[in-house]
């Protein structure tokens, strides 16, 4: 149990410097987005304050993301079950929960999980991709009947 307690304390720290760097990423985006209303600036200007204000959104969202890993991770801490894979059962090596805290997941079983997130975005492109070729295809191949069929009038002639 002492070694739970630890893990929380470790994860309370992380827990907050998260939540400092989440407040001074929102801080930011604030001083981002209020000189932009306030005046009118070349395009050059506004594309790279457009470039900038989503960078920090993307921060900000990497950064949720990762909060909400570290209160699940104090969660399984008071419930006796930090540092034990949530798949597989295996003791997660102290190594890894050094470096990454919020992790509740193996090494084999998170790269698992992430093969699996690349596969399904992978299909999702692969099905976007041809759905956007299909129309184009089809719009060949009548043009291509067209042409055959006015070949075939023009042998008959």
């Amino acid at each position: 149990m002492a070694k739970q307690t630890e893990a929380i304390q470790v994860l309370e720290k992380a827990r907050e410097r998260t939540l400092i760097e989440l407040t001074r990423l929102r801080e930011q985006l604030q001083e981002e987005i209020e000189p932009a209303s306030a005046t009118d600036d070349d395009s050059a200007d506004v594309a790279a304050d457009i470039y900038e204000r989503g960078k920090i959104l993307s921060l900000i969202q990497n950064l949720e993301g990762k909060l909400h890993a570290i209160e699940h991770a104090i969660e399984l801490a008071h419930e006796g079950r930090y540092g034990i894979c949530e798949k597989c059962g295996a003791v997660i090596p102290q190594e890894r929960l050094d470096i990454m805290p919020e992790t509740t997941l193996c090494v084999k079983c998170a790269s698992e999980r992430e093969q699996g997130i690349r596969r399904s975005l992978l299909n999702a492109s692969y099905t976007e991709t041809t759905r956007r070729r299909r129309p184009f295809e089809e719009e060949e191949e009548e043009v291509e009947e067209e042409e055959e069929e006015e070949d075939e009038l023009d042998y008959e002639e």
